[in-house]
């Protein structure tokens, strides 16, 4: 005989129902303290880990933070989205460990990006463009927290270890 809530007796439909009712609260409080737990567990890891942020964008934050640490500024002069020199130094050497490595401990990095047609960029980032002469993209100085010039460089096609190599010259030689 199959199961049919037609075959029960009204007292039994009753008692069926009040037992499913209790069943469905009980399993949706079930679910919703595993969804609690799983938003928390979530919450705490992604905050443990967050990384941190290894290039600035505002000229006057990294000049700052250059005068408080002594690091000298790494500054790459890019066209993000349309300069395909930009796009393969950090591709080549910006993103990979070696450099990241050596960033982190050594340098400040500050990326200012020249969008085409854009008009309204920080004062600042115009000024030291204007200051380095900045013609064409990408262009990398390597300057102190007052802005003196350690050297220059740009797209070279050099492994990542070299390229942080022929930073170090940069900066032994002040």
């Amino acid at each position: 005989m199959i199961f049919s809530i037609k075959n029960l007796s009204p007292h039994h439909t009753k008692a069926y129902f009040s037992h499913m009712k209790k069943i469905h609260t009980t399993m949706k409080k079930i679910l919703f303290l595993l969804l609690t737990i799983f938003s928390i567990s979530c919450g705490l890891v992604s905050n443990s880990e967050e990384p941190t942020k290894l290039w600035l964008t505002d000229v006057n934050q990294a000049l700052e933070l250059s005068k408080e640490t002594g690091k000298p500024i790494f500054a790459f002069f890019t066209g993000k989205e349309w300069c395909s020199w930009c796009k393969k130094l950090e591709r080549q050497i910006l993103s990979k460990e070696n450099f990241i490595n050596y960033a982190k401990e050594n340098l400040i990095l500050l990326e200012l990006d020249f969008p085409r047609g854009k008009r309204n960029l920080p004062q600042e980032q115009i000024n030291l463009a204007r200051k380095f002469r900045i013609q064409g993209y990408p262009t990398v100085i390597v300057m102190d927290g007052e802005t003196n010039l350690l050297g220059q460089t740009g797209y070279e096609n050099l492994t990542a270890q070299q390229y942080v190599d022929n930073v170090k010259k940069m900066i032994s030689k002040k």
